[in-house]
């Protein structure tokens, strides 16, 4: 007898650093186990190995709760490659699933005036669009999330691909980085197995992958959803952080152009012509690091007077 139809599989990824010491995310990882129990009985949540074996998820594994979850334990060198690990688990054992939904567990500065939780509910049932990313403001334009994307995430994508930016920016997304993912799972199928992957910055591959480059559209039916306001705290603490986020995203980017960019030897085009094609995407290449380099000097330079380091 065939499974019956799954609307979607609601998948939570537990904090990498754990929750032993932060009783804010164990409210708020509990709080969204139980909205995703309002749709799926047994949620899946993805735990780092690292974190058990550090003995960050002691308390987790301890409480009666976790044993009414599905826990997929994997090695992961950070919280997005679980993520990877988390989507493969659901296609290869719940091909039924007509959507798949992924939520940080990690969150500890959701802001207590706003919508954010009834928004959240909303989100996961939503199934209009292809590929729906959750969008949210953070209310501060000091915090890290907003460095991150105002001197790194926007300038490097608009550098870099900036056709895929304008449209990012009409839909409208402000997060083009997002941890909210609700999508349906052919298309999830499709980007994972016909595209390069990436042991982080999902969300921005998924969007560059999904981009017509003949056409200059999307190839899917791509949408947001507003989720509210989100605020984590400035700190001087936070430098490294950015930076590294940073740099990150620019390997990515660069990656992705070269790989999307690079001419394709054609059985009508000869060496010298070949070359020749060559010879430009590789100017353009230059031309664009050169600038990317630009890029993230200006956001150390930036960020680092605005945090006071």
């Amino acid at each position: 007898m065939a499974k019956p139809t799954l609307p979607l599989k609601p998948l939570i990824i537990f904090p990498y650093q754990g929750y032993e010491n932060n009783e804010k995310c164990q409210w708020y990882f509990w709080w969204t186990v139980e909205r995703c129990k309002e749709i799926d009985p047994k949620p899946i949540v993805v735990l780092p190995r690292s974190t058990v074996i550090k003995k960050d998820a002691a308390s987790f594994l301890k409480d009666e709760r976790s044993k009414t979850l599905e826990v997929i334990q994997t090695w992961s060198v950070d919280t997005c490659q679980t993520w990877l690990a988390g989507w493969g688990h659901v296609l290869d054992n719940y091909p039924e699933a007509e959507r798949i939904v992924l939520l940080p567990g990690d969150l500890d500065y959701v802001k207590d005036d706003v919508k954010f939780f009834d928004n959240l509910k909303g989100f996961i049932e939503t199934k209009g669009s292809d590929i729906t990313v959750g969008d949210f403001g953070t209310g501060d334009k000091y915090s890290a999330k907003s460095l991150v994307d105002t001197y790194g995430s926007y300038p490097l994508l608009a550098n870099w691909f900036p056709e895929i930016s304008r449209s990012i920016r009409s839909l409208p997304l402000h997060r083009p980085r997002s941890e909210f993912l609700n999508v349906k799972s052919s298309v999830l199928r499709e980007l994972l197995i016909n595209n390069r992957n990436f042991a982080y910055e999902q969300t921005l591959n998924f969007l560059i992958k999904s981009w017509n480059y003949n056409e200059a559209k999307w190839k899917y039916n791509v949408s947001t959803y507003p989720l509210g306001s989100l605020s984590d705290n400035k700190s001087f603490r936070d430098y490294r952080s950015c930076i590294d986020q940073i740099e990150r995203i620019e390997r990515v980017l660069s990656m992705l152009w070269r790989e999307i960019k690079e001419p394709r030897k054609k059985d009508n085009i000869d060496d010298k012509e070949f070359e020749k094609q060559y010879t430009v995407f590789s100017n353009e290449y230059n031309d664009l690091f050169d600038r990317s380099d630009s890029i993230i000097e200006t956001a150390r330079t930036t960020i680092r007077a605005l945090l006071g380091v």
